[in-house]
């Protein structure tokens, strides 16, 4: 059963990814109400929050909305979600690096483009986040099927793009997160039924 209070969401995309990404959550559960903005990497950050801002403005006023991210979409929501804590009702971050991951260190030796800039550990936009602080409601889902060498540099456990201990180190002035582990990859977990049933909880508020 499902109460009347059915939740706005805005869905993030990961680097390089697409609003399609989400096509599997939108479709499995029931039709609710959100957007899913497109944005490239080599735009700033700092500048695709404040875009985000006016366009969740615009579709859903003041009404608090449910934040959900994937991989870099993640840092995006959270970014959001600290700058803005009123226009928050859940930040819901998946498989997200909040310390980076060595893969965009190893690929920023040999190629240009924000996208490793703002992925490897240390990246300002990640350092800073650290800094920040979030007090609402905070469910942080973490990948577990993964065998990457390179995600995984000295054996560490993986979701074949980002380890397990990057994903699980969540800010520390975000003070009320839930870390929920799935056993899914980077990727899959976007088509996993587990995540969509969480999300279909949280949504709809299901009881």
């Amino acid at each position: 059963m499902y109460n009347q209070k059915m939740k706005n969401v805005i869905y993030l995309h990961g680097a390089n990814a697409s609003p399609e990404n989400f096509n599997y959550f939108t479709l499995k559960m029931p039709e609710h109400p959100f957007f899913a903005p497109a944005y490239d990497m080599e735009e700033d950050p700092f500048d695709i929050v404040e875009i985000l801002k006016i366009r969740k403005e615009r579709e859903f006023g003041k009404e608090p909305v449910v934040v959900i991210g994937h991989s870099f979409g993640g840092l995006i929501a959270s970014w959001y979600a600290s700058v803005y804590p009123k226009k928050v009702d859940h930040l819901i971050t998946i498989a997200t690096p909040w310390e980076g991951t060595p893969v965009a260190r190893i690929f920023g030796m040999f190629f240009k483009g924000k996208v490793f800039q703002n992925t490897k550990p240390g990246a300002d936009v990640l350092s800073l986040l650290q800094e920040k602080n979030f007090n609402g409601k905070h469910t942080n889902i973490v990948c577990t099927r993964g065998s990457n060498p390179v995600a995984g540099l000295g054996g560490k456990a993986n979701d074949g793009m980002i380890s397990v201990d990057s994903q699980g180190a969540t800010p520390p002035g975000f003070k009320n997160t839930q870390n929920i582990t799935v056993e899914a990859g980077h990727s899959e977990v976007l088509l996993n039924n587990t995540v969509t049933d969480l999300l279909q909880s949280i949504i709809f508020e299901e009881k």
